[in-house]
């Protein structure tokens, strides 16, 4: 590909021919034909000409996979491949030159928009010397949840003259995944109003995390020795292990609202943002007390994840809340009529939702209570983001807002515990205040 600087000089060739026939100037058509035959010399050749070497000898690099272009290739390497949002990642970008024949290099790593560089740079232009290599090293910020991929890498191949260049992109991807972040919630005043709510009061006869013998199986891979019962082992020369009957817990329900509405605001201030981070800090609070936690997302479909305890439990809700994308128009009717048959009565149900574009809000929350569930909505207000961004006249919030109270009024008198959650409020904050604390 022909640069600025090569086309500049064919330009000034051609007009130093053009000029020379028409005076009849040998000297000048010379200096044309010398130009002429530079360039082609260097778009044939230059560009495998040896250069200054730099970079390191090629050696051994346990990294990922790489893709090669004319003996370039590429190879990424990350720090960590999960992470909570504000968290950074390091990389490493390895290129290495495997030709006999030094090359100009100029290399730009891609980074998703939404991310910041931090430390270093994802950009740099160098001499690579014949079976060398170098690292380009950079960190990044994730402000925002989600799944997201570093890459292609462009790389561009210049001629030792800067006349004449290759570009390509290497497709070296590398996957990471952003999980919202969590407050830590010291306290929430979200109770069952059924005895399960206390640990052991129900014998749910369940296998799991508990005291209570349950029943005896074979050993697996993976289990603790302690729980190994050597006097079955003793009678029957196989390796068994004591169940326990798992405690009674609370089977908490998060319900996320997903829809397209929910992500009216600012990209990093929006009810879509600020329920995720919700879910995911009530989810870590109940599951380390031992509850049972099951996640209901629902904007173009309904997606679900069935009540469970422990870190694996933790770790699935947090993958699908980075994976909610805002679109879609379910009702939260939809919503209630499906999980219903398949939920304790009296349950804890908390709804994350900021309750817009939605004419069954009413009455799908009115189902819940007349069956007789816990029911909490935190209600992040998209009009606080719109206004606070100016997309909203002072006017048009006032009206807005107006009819808002008056929905928020109408739920509290069914019973629900209901919180307008303001963009610079603390999660527990919102909490009692939706409690009545």
């Amino acid at each position: 590909m022909w640069s600025r600087k090569s086309a500049m000089l064919g330009s000034l060739a051609v007009a130093m021919y053009l000029l020379g026939l028409t005076l009849r100037n040998s000297q000048l058509v010379t200096i044309a034909v010398v130009i002429f035959v530079f360039l082609t010399w260097a778009a044939l050749f230059g560009g495998h000409a040896d250069v200054a070497a730099s970079g390191r000898r090629a050696e051994e690099w346990t990294g990922e996979e790489g893709v090669s272009l004319s003996n370039v290739s590429a190879m990424r390497k990350l720090s960590s491949a999960r992470i909570f949002e504000d968290g950074e990642v390091g990389v490493t970008l390895r290129m290495q030159n495997h030709s006999a024949l030094g090359k100009i290099l100029e290399v730009k790593d891609r980074v998703p928009e939404v991310m910041r560089i931090k430390d270093g740079a994802n950009y740099i232009l160098m001499e690579l010397g014949p079976r060398r290599e170098t690292f380009i090293e950079y960190t990044v910020e994730c402000p925002l949840r989600g799944f997201y991929s570093l890459g292609p890498v462009a790389v561009r191949v210049q001629d030792p003259f800067g006349l004449f260049h290759k570009e390509k992109e290497l497709h070296v991807y590398n996957d990471f995944l952003v999980f919202p972040k969590m407050e830590d919630l010291k306290d929430t005043f979200v109770k069952s109003k059924v005895p399960k709510i206390f640990t052991g009061a129900v014998n749910i006869r369940q296998p799991g995390p508990g005291s209570e013998f349950y029943s005896l199986r074979e050993y697996f891979e993976g289990d603790s020795f302690r729980a190994i019962n050597w006097s079955a082992y003793a009678r029957s020369g196989k390796l068994m292990v004591n169940e326990r009957e798992r405690d009674a817990v609370s089977d908490i329900i998060l319900i996320v609202d997903s829809r397209a509405v929910s992500e009216t605001g600012p990209v990093s201030r929006n009810a879509l943002v600020y329920s995720t981070r919700a879910a995911a800090s009530l989810a870590q609070y109940f599951l380390g007390r031992r509850d049972s936690v099951g996640l209901i997302t629902y904007g173009d479909e309904v997606v679900s994840v069935d009540r469970d305890t422990g870190k694996k439990q933790l770790y699935v809700i947090l993958t699908k809340l980075a994976g909610a994308m805002a679109r879609g128009n379910i009702p939260l009717q939809v919503v209630v009529n499906r999980i219903l048959p398949h939920i304790n009565k009296g349950s804890p149900i908390i709804v994350l939702s900021n309750l817009e574009d939605d004419p069954t809000v009413v009455s799908a929350l009115r189902d819940f209570r007349a069956r007789n569930f816990d029911v909490t909505v935190l209600s992040p207000s998209s009009l606080e983001f719109e206004f606070d961004a100016k997309r909203l006249d002072r006017t048009g919030y006032e009206v807005l807002k107006t009819e808002r109270d008056v929905l928020i009024s109408e739920l509290r008198g069914l019973g629900v515990n209901i919180m307008d959650w303001e963009p610079d409020m603390l999660l527990s904050t919102a909490l009692a205040g939706a409690r009545g604390f």
